[in-house]
């Protein structure tokens, strides 16, 4: 999960001289949490002497010798880690002699030129956000690659397009690893969002600029920026989004500054309609998913798509001619925050409609019982 979600507990008095910090994991939830990241603010670690350069840090498990994979950001350590339900698992941060070798990632985030889209990945499934060069023909919708390989592909599947008719990119049909299938046009795609206006949907078309945050081996995490015109207000939206390792949800923080960003505002996250898939709205949990056949191939499989908002923040669930929309109020001057992203049954994991809804409401389960994390003097 996110760090908004972990609790942290510092006890930076006591750690001030340590060579070591030792990080308590508790799990307060009746099941286990697998592969969930951990998020250490580094003013908390900076009793270690080099702690921001990551290529030195090294992350293991109490009573263990092995390292295991960790990323630093401009301000945080990120892990990950498996704890059983209601119980606790201890790790040491320390600084190593020599410089770590950087553990393979499997996620990316790039900017794409001529395109200019900016693509996103992890090892479960692969997203993209059309930019400037295609503002004509889009919105801000999201779109999704499904992926039947666990390493990363979108790099790759962009150079094999080079040079491809327009429309034809040779990444629309499966040679092994999967495709991009999903059809966006104009819409919210796979958990796209925008304001909700006397009772329509407004977008602001593509994005103006980009920025990448965090790229690997845990989080990808990047800043998307959009230009509004509202009548004769002008309102800039930056849009932050990361995914980690082992995910198939984005966290999505939305910021919106000009005079629309000042007061409260109500917004709308939306999901493509697709032919043969089912809208499931949960409006109890926030929750707003699909699922059914990706393409009229059956070869193709069967794609589950949902957005989850806040807890108490969902007002309605609706629907236009070409997407079902979930509706939601930002509080004023602060940022919108929730969850959006897909999966296939190509990538394993998900076999039908009943997996998908039982990993969205363990994704809700997980945000209301957070990890509770402490950190101390080590031994």
């Amino acid at each position: 999960m996110r760090n908004w979600l972990i609790v942290l507990v510092f006890l930076g008095a006591s750690i001030m001289q340590a060579q070591t910090v030792m990080v308590t994991v508790r799990n307060p939830a009746r099941f286990d949490r697998q592969h969930e990241t951990i998020s250490l603010p580094l003013s908390s670690l900076a009793s270690l002497p080099g702690i921001g350069d990551g290529s030195m840090v090294r992350v293991r498990k109490h009573n263990s010798t092995v390292a295991i994979p960790v990323q630093v950001t401009a301000t945080d350590l990120l892990f990950q880690c498996d704890v059983r339900a209601r119980a606790t698992a201890k790790f040491v941060i320390s600084v190593a002699p020599v410089r770590e070798i950087p553990s393979p990632s499997v996620v990316s985030g790039m900017f794409v030129v001529p395109r200019e889209d900016y693509a996103w990945e992890n090892d479960r499934i692969a997203f993209r956000m059309y930019g400037p060069a295609m503002a004509a023909d889009v919105n801000n919708g999201v779109d999704v690659w499904t992926k039947r390989v666990r390493y990363p592909i979108v790099a790759k599947w962009y150079k094999e397009a080079e040079g491809s008719a327009p429309g034809k990119d040779t990444y629309h049909q499966d040679r092994g690893e999967g495709a991009d299938y999903f059809s966006v046009g104009r819409s919210l795609g796979a958990g796209g969002s925008g304001l909700w206006i006397d009772g329509k949907l407004v977008q602001p078309g593509a994005f103006t600029s980009w920025k990448t945050l965090a790229n690997g081996p845990i989080r990808v995490a990047f800043m998307l920026t959009y230009v509004w015109h509202l009548g004769t207000d002008t309102l800039r939206e930056e849009r932050m989004i990361s995914l980690d390792a082992g995910e198939n949800l984005n966290r999505i923080e939305v910021h919106y500054v000009g005079a629309h960003g000042t007061a409260a505002a109500s917004v709308a996250a939306g999901l493509v309609k697709r032919v043969g898939a089912m809208a499931l709205p949960h409006a109890q949990e926030c929750t707003l998913s699909l699922w059914g056949p990706t393409t009229a191939d059956p070869s193709a499989g069967e794609l589950g798509t949902a957005v989850i908002f806040p807890a108490g923040s969902c007002t309605g669930i609706t629907e236009d001619k070409d997407q079902y929309l979930i509706l939601g109020r930002a509080g004023a001057g602060v940022p919108f925050v929730y969850h959006a992203g897909a999966g296939w049954t190509g990538n394993g994991g998900f076999t039908r409609s009943a997996d998908w809804t039982a990993y969205l409401h363990r994704f809700v389960q997980r945000m209301r019982e957070p990890l509770q994390v402490s950190v101390s003097k080590g031994t």
